[in-house]
């Protein structure tokens, strides 16, 4: 079969020679010309040559020239988003800014509760009579000065006169001054209140300076010293004042806590008292 296919490949290549071979013309032989490698002036009988051998290749030409580059093309499909990459290291800290203006204030909060009060600190010494001092009504702190009392009058001048006793400071009197001169008329008293306070601070703790039991012997007892105005001798002050002072000799002073005790206003020592002196006018 395989010879039979042979034979058959060898007659139709004969066929194919013999068809080339017999056209004469001038164009045909032109192209046979190239394909068989036969000159146009060698008058060779064409109908000679069968069939065409292929030789063996030749040496590889010299490489050409790199062409032109061609244009660009045209722009590909954005691809597909990759991946997040590793976050990056912390930047270094930059420079602080300038400070900004101050804003403004804001409006007051509401007031806090007051707190507990302390515990009262130990009284100081006593200090040195002050003058012109104005008291409350009915009562004159024990410096010097002129003094509401309302009643008969509706103030005065008072005078604490203290005097030293070669132990300490006691009270000698008290002068009054401006006042009314309807204050003398009938018998109207003058009554004057002293507290009983802690006393000189010695030897790391108060103490009282001359405490009696004739006149008084604790903290916050009172003494009551009357007088009746007539029996003191009012003399003119001012057009329509008089003044006078208390007196000794009377015994005008007693203590509420000492039954029957009647003293002088000397007895009284100024160190043992409050800083306070109570008066009050009345007519019984």
């Amino acid at each position: 079969m395989k010879k039979f296919f042979t034979i058959l490949l060898v007659f139709s290549l004969l066929q194919v020679g013999f068809a080339y071979a017999a056209d004469t013309t001038t164009a045909n032989l032109e192209n046979r010309d190239y394909i068989f490698g036969i000159s146009k002036q060698s008058e060779v009988n064409l109908n000679q040559v069968l069939f065409l051998l292929a030789g063996k290749d030749g040496a590889p030409g010299a490489a050409g020239r790199d062409g032109i580059d061609g244009i660009n093309g045209l722009d590909g499909k954005d691809g597909k988003d990759g991946q997040n990459g590793v976050d990056g290291r912390d930047g270094r800290d930059g420079v602080d800014g300038i400070n900004g203006k101050d804003g403004i204030n804001g409006i007051n909060g509401t007031n806090g509760t007051n707190g507990t009060n302390g515990t009262n600190g130990k009284d100081g010494k006593n200090g040195i009579n002050g003058t012109g001092g104005t008291g409350a009504p009915f009562w004159a702190d024990y410096r010097n000065g002129r003094e509401p009392i309302t009643g008969c009058t509706e103030s005065a001048t008072v005078s604490m006169r203290p005097s030293f006793n070669g132990t300490d400071f006691t009270f000698k009197r008290v002068d009054f001054r401006e006042v009314n001169s309807d204050c003398q008329a009938g018998s109207k008293h003058l009554v004057l209140y002293f507290s009983i306070g802690d006393g000189r601070f010695k030897n790391g703790a108060y103490a009282l300076v001359r405490p009696s039991a004739s006149t008084y012997t604790a903290k916050d007892q009172v003494i009551t010293c009357e007088y009746i105005i007539s029996e003191l001798t009012p003399l003119v002050d001012t057009p329509g004042r008089i003044k006078f002072s208390t007196s000794e000799g009377l015994k005008k002073c007693t203590n509420s806590a000492i039954t029957g005790s009647a003293f002088e206003l000397t007895d009284i020592y100024t160190a043992d008292t409050t800083n306070v002196l109570g008066l009050e006018i009345y007519e019984p």
